[in-house]
């Protein structure tokens, strides 16, 4: 299994606070069987310049490979960030490099306001730019959207839709995300885990309940797309 959407990264954004406890939802997702994990924290093109993103990641990342010396964390480690959306992101200088690293996939948090068709070819423009998207946990902009159609669309502009694993921990959204896995609009897998508690690096559910539901070969579908995509990227620990 992979994990393609965490906060794992210490003391840089709202997950980990450090990396004693990085090293703990390394380890907790390890422990059900991922093998392949991005760390993804959260880049605010309006706060702050790429550059400086990504000077604070690289500290992040030093303090985590310090702590993880001689530790057995049973799972390879990439970097890339979640990228928040503004109608001018392909206009931000060096946005590109905000992708999961060695790879042209960047995880992008769509608007939590309204969408318009502006957002959509804010979109078009990037993957125009050789980008292709993994939007975050998806599922989260429909009531904001409310429009369907502006979902179903970012497929179709090349975007790949990730589904946060929380979706599958009570009935009713379950069931609405194992639709969305059937269809083939959903295709990857996030815990999104934040911390060892409230948002906990937990997967391992949702991956069983879709092949529980839609057969392993669905799992294995998925599990395989999210393996390739970190096949090309750069492994940092």
């Amino acid at each position: 299994m992979n994990d393609i959407h965490t906060h794992i990264l210490p003391s840089i954004d709202d997950g980990s606070r450090d990396a004693e406890t990085s090293i703990e939802m390394i380890k907790r997702l390890s422990a059900e069987g991922v093998r392949k994990i991005a760390l993804t924290p959260h880049f605010y093109a309006s706060r702050n310049s790429v550059d400086s993103f990504l000077e604070k990641r690289a500290a992040a990342l030093g303090r985590l490979r310090e702590a993880a010396e001689g530790v057995e964390l049973g799972a390879e480690i990439y970097v890339g960030a979640e990228v928040l959306f503004m109608d001018s992101l392909d206009r931000v200088e060096g946005f590109e490099r905000m992708a999961i690293e060695g790879t042209k996939y960047m995880l992008l948090e769509m608007p939590f306001t309204m969408w318009s068709s502006r957002t959509l070819e804010t979109v078009y423009r990037i993957t125009s730019n050789g980008i292709t998207p993994i939007i975050a946990h998806f599922e989260r902009y429909i009531p904001i959207v409310k429009d369907m159609n502006m979902i179903y669309e970012l497929p179709r502009l090349g975007c790949l839709l990730q589904m946060n694993a929380e979706s599958f921990r009570s009935f009713l959204p379950k069931r609405r995300a194992l639709k969305f896995f059937a269809e083939g609009v959903a295709k990857l897998l996030g815990s999104d885990a934040h911390n060892l508690t409230s948002r906990p690096p937990e997967i391992k559910p949702a991956y069983d309940a879709i092949a529980a539901k839609l057969g392993e070969e669905k799992r294995r579908e998925i599990i395989a797309l999210g393996d390739s995509i970190l096949a090309s990227a750069t492994r940092v620990i």
